[in-house]
């Protein structure tokens, strides 16, 4: 089950696609480097303004000067915790929950890869105690959306 760094590498860059985006989270990543009685309308509206919000998500995308952007999980000399009451890592825990809009910093309804970073890390380094620190690499438009926020 191992996955060498230099095999993600090669794959990245043999890519042809405008935007590479990495999440890893994993021990030591940091040393990878490079209106009815049945409220029809409410629906109607509700698919109405989600379909806005994908639609900027993609002009956003577009828009974006792409690169390759690595978001990992742990420092070079670092372990990425887990925690039985998260269920999961601490890190993918907290970018679950910035993907899904708590990482929005300025209320845009778009999760760029900056505000999840920024979120991820800050509140994975308050979990842990400063034991774990995310870490953002790569060349890319920190303005790049990683999420819609449906709600």
């Amino acid at each position: 089950n191992l996955l060498k760094h230099d095999e993600v590498r090669q794959i990245i860059e043999n890519s042809k696609a405008k935007h590479k985006i990495i999440i890893a989270d994993a021990c030591h990543s940091g040393g990878y480097v490079s209106s009815d009685a049945n409220g029809e309308e409410n629906r109607d509206f509700a698919i109405k303004s989600l379909d806005a919000i994908v639609q900027k998500y993609y002009r956003a995308f577009e828009n974006s000067s792409g690169g390759i952007s690595i978001v990992l999980s742990s420092g070079v000399k670092e372990y990425s915790l887990e925690d039985g009451g998260l269920r999961s890592g601490v890190f993918s825990y907290f970018v679950i929950k910035g993907m899904r809009g708590e990482a929005d910093s300025n209320n845009d309804k778009l999760v760029t890869i900056q505000e999840l970073h920024d979120y991820a890390r800050k509140n994975v380094r308050h979990y842990t105690a400063n034991m774990q620190t995310p870490v953002l690499k790569g060349k890319f438009d920190p303005n790049t959306p990683i999420s819609v926020v449906r709600y």
